[in-house]
């Protein structure tokens, strides 16, 4: 379940949009094949790190590509985290704005998103995030745990009320172009978990290959089942009219729907300080400091997170459009981590030298069999897909 919560994350709110801009059965398709894939390299990259005995993405790409793949990964964790940070902060001021503007019409200054966010940054998101560990976090995280699903079953009960006739129902067929990649960065984001896989692994009791194979295929199934579930009938619901948050659709008088909003504006600003401490970790790892150790002093601990909270804070509370945010995410660091991280690792291993880390003191690993032929074919998949999204979103925006 631990791998499940991984990867239902916020991102399914903009799956509908991602099957519109897909079309319909191309979008199913993509689905499915962006959900075998992600399942694949989430066992590939604990096979990787099993070989290698290393179990961290960075410490992984530090041993297998040394200290400039060390910088690369912990510059791309900081932008993925980051940028979701971002992402969750634009959710939270879309969401809060129509509430407040449905119930407190006589302020209309409290629905200000700059003022929305400024204010539930400073007060909520940085006196959580200043902390060096998130177990301070644990009840907090509990909580955020539970609101989630209570959030997603909230909106699939009310669904079906809006859903038209089917007669009237158009399920679109688009044309392969730009709008297609995007559809697929999107969805390769809503099963994104590549940041939390080691940790996931080294959790579980059976570590064996075909153990964590079997978790990560349930896992994937269970989240497809439920993600898109959600995004079908969102998409039925609202056709191409659907919004990249899909509860912007919904009507400001549903009061189910302004309970889900509530929730999910609750489940933000619990969140994002999360988020903060992967990225702070790695922005104090490229600066060749330790969160814990001996090299970050407090007062240089909380001046990092100030500075890196700081735009994080402004970008979430000035930019409007999530779905480009939606999109960077899944193309760029999703593709990077997700994908071309363990193809790479994988080939590697598969034709260098033989490597490995020194044995962890709590953890022995269990005997493994020779890295093989359809492995090779996952990782050369994981190559090729990661690198045509990752093209497509980058010549988008560059």
């Amino acid at each position: 379940m631990n791998l499940v919560n991984a990867m239902m994350g916020s991102g399914i709110i903009g799956l509908p949009l991602a099957i519109h801009l897909c079309g319909f059965w191309l979008g199913i398709v993509c689905s499915i094949l962006m959900g075998i894939l992600t399942c694949l390299a989430i066992h590939l990259t604990v096979v990787c790190g099993m070989h290698a005995n290393c179990y961290g993405l960075d410490s992984l790409c530090g041993l297998l590509f040394g200290r400039y793949g060390h910088f690369v990964c912990n510059l791309v964790l900081l932008f993925h985290t980051g940028i979701t940070s971002v992402s969750y902060y634009i959710m939270l001021a879309d969401i809060s704005s129509c509430l407040i503007e449905f119930y407190l019409p006589q302020f209309p200054i409290l629905a200000n998103r700059v003022l929305i966010v400024g204010f539930l940054g400073v007060a909520v998101g940085l006196p959580l995030s200043l902390p060096r560990s998130p177990a301070q976090l644990a009840n907090w995280s509990t909580l955020s745990v539970i609101f989630l699903p209570l959030m997603q079953v909230g909106v699939m009960l009310r669904l079906h009320y809006y859903v038209p006739d089917w007669h009237e129902i158009e399920l679109e067929v688009q044309p392969l172009s730009q709008d297609t990649f995007k559809g697929i960065a999107i969805m390769a984001l809503s099963f994104g978990c590549s940041q939390n896989i080691f940790g996931l692994y080294l959790s579980t009791r059976d570590q064996r290959p075909r153990a964590w194979l079997t978790i990560s295929v349930i896992a994937t199934v269970l989240c497809y089942v439920f993600n898109y579930t959600f995004a079908i009938l969102g998409y039925l619901c609202f056709g191409k009219n659907v919004q990249a948050n899909v509860l912007l659709n919904f009507p400001l008088d549903d009061t189910c729907i302004n309970l889900v909003r509530l929730f999910l504006a609750i489940f933000l600003v619990i969140t994002v300080p999360m988020c903060m401490y992967p990225c702070r970790d790695a922005l104090q790892s490229l600066r060749g400091k330790s969160t814990f150790g001996q090299g970050s002093s407090d007062l240089d601990h909380n001046i990092t997170t100030c500075l890196l909270f700081a735009p994080i804070l402004y970008l979430g509370a000035t930019l409007t459009s999530l779905g480009t945010v939606f999109d960077i995410i899944g193309g760029v660091s999703t593709m990077l981590l997700g994908f071309l991280l363990p193809g790479a690792a994988f080939f590697k291993l598969y034709f260098g030298k033989p490597v490995a880390a020194s044995k962890p003191l709590l953890y022995t690993p269990p005997p493994m069999k020779p890295l093989n032929g359809t492995q090779a074919c996952v990782a050369a998949c994981l190559l090729v897909v990661g690198t045509m999204i990752l093209f497509f979103t980058l010549a988008d925006y560059l």
